[in-house]
Parts: C-alpha cells; structure tokens; sequence
C-alpha cells in the first residue's frame, strides 16, 4: 500500500488538484474581501472586529499556498499551509453544525458554496489527507524548486 501511496504520479497530481483547488478557491475571495467576511462573521466564532482580518489573512493564504503547490515550490511547506488551514475548517465547521447552524461555507467567497454539514467537513479532512500525502512523498518531481528533497534520486557515479 505504501508503495500506491508514495508513488511520484499520484504526489504530482495531488500537488496539482489541491493547489489548483485553493487557487480557485481563493480567486474570488481576494477579489472581493467583503463578500468573504461577511461569511467568515456568519460562523459567528470570532469577533466581529477581526473579521476582516481574518478573511484577508485566509484568502491570501489559500492563494499563496496553492501558488506554490502547483509550481512546485516549497511544495511540502505549502501542503503543510494547507493542511492545517483545512484543520482549521474542519474545526469551524463542526462548531457550526453541532451548534445546529446552517450557513455557506464561503469555501469559493461569491461563487458559492455548500452549506455546512458533516459531509464538508469529510471532505476537508480527505483534502487534509492529500496534503499529508504530498507532505510524507513529494520528492520534487517536476517542481520548480522542491526544497530539501524527501526522497533524493540515488547518486550515480
């Protein structure tokens, strides 16, 4: 199993989906930062005055992160950006639906979204498990910078 999970192809294409993923997900939320704080009020977790920083500092952050996912730069410190930003999701919205709200998640700002339950929160803990995959495996195949590899090419003399 280790050896499916660890493979070079499947790293590459969990880079690309998840840093496209944010970089989608982000694209709106940068561009209209209101729109996106007026979800992040609606979880009603934080208070009101740090809204507006907290929307700014996420959307930029899932854009930055996704950025560098699908260039291969720094390839596992930004699935490593991402997995705890999903961590963080997943907390916020468990708080929201066993306190028995229903909203948006604001996952793609005004392109909409789904609302809360237990299934979104399934999903980001799926999405938090291909960040761990890229994190453990990614040894820099086809990044433009990787780093410190993971897993070097052997030398050959």
């Amino acid at each position: 199993m280790r050896s499916v999970l660890s493979n070079r192809w499947l790293n590459l294409a969990l880079r690309l989906f998840v840093g496209g993923l944010f970089v989608y997900a982000a694209w709106d939320k940068v561009a209209n930062p209101y729109g996106f704080a007026v979800s992040v009020r609606a979880y009603k977790i934080m208070p009101f005055a740090l809204s507006n920083l907290a929307a700014l500092a996420i959307s930029w952050s899932e854009l930055l992160a996704g950025l560098l996912l699908l260039l291969g730069i720094l390839t596992r410190k930004a699935a490593g950006a991402l997995f705890v930003l999903l961590g963080v999701f997943a907390v916020a919205i468990a708080v929201t639906v066993v306190r028995g709200m229903v909203i948006d998640c604001g996952c793609f700002g005004s392109e909409g979204g789904a609302s809360t339950s237990w299934l979104l929160i399934a999903r980001n803990l799926a999405l938090m498990f291909g960040a761990a995959l890229i994190i453990l495996y990614n040894d820099g195949f086809l990044s433009l910078y990787a780093g410190i590899r993971r897993n070097p090419e052997p030398e050959r003399y």
